[in-house]
């Protein structure tokens, strides 16, 4: 269910080496640093759909797991918690994408506003063709349709 970075697995404690590569319909965590806060960016792979939230709010992986299915309950993936890696260049390009949109212009404290700034941005790994640009949210919609075109 979770894919971690490299930044993510060391903040867990969890050797990302031994990690298997893998990719689907996982979410992939990013650690990241807010001032001085770390944070996580949770981000769904099919969706680019982010979560934001401090580091402090999770002990473990299973508590990432457990905040995604009860902010998520659209997530029709696997429910089980299971770690891997994920070496999707696209996808970490977005999520660098999303830390460069954010990043300076947010404390710590505008955790929804960073969201909602995200899940509102056009991203064209959520495309088809080259001119084709997607939302977030349009792209969840089409997710719980069973559309994912872009894949």
């Amino acid at each position: 269910m979770i894919n971690l970075s490299n930044k993510a697995a060391k903040r867990f404690r969890i050797n990302w080496k031994d990690l298997e590569e893998r990719s689907g319909d996982f979410w992939k965590v990013d650690a990241v640093m807010v001032e001085r806060v770390p944070m996580l960016f949770i981000v769904h792979e099919y969706t680019l759909f982010t979560l934001v939230r401090r580091k402090s709010q999770f002990r473990d992986t299973l508590a990432i797991a457990s905040e995604i299915n009860n902010a998520c309950p659209w997530y029709r993936g696997t429910k089980v918690t299971s770690l891997g890696k994920n070496g999707n260049r696209k996808l970490t390009g977005s999520i660098n994408e999303m830390k460069r949109m954010t990043l300076g212009l947010y404390a710590p404290e505008q955790i929804n506003a960073m969201e909602m700034t995200i899940n509102q941005c056009l991203f064209s790994y959520l495309s088809t063709d080259r001119n084709g640009y997607s939302t977030p949210f349009e792209a969840v919609e089409s997710y719980i349709q069973g559309q994912t075109p872009w894949l």
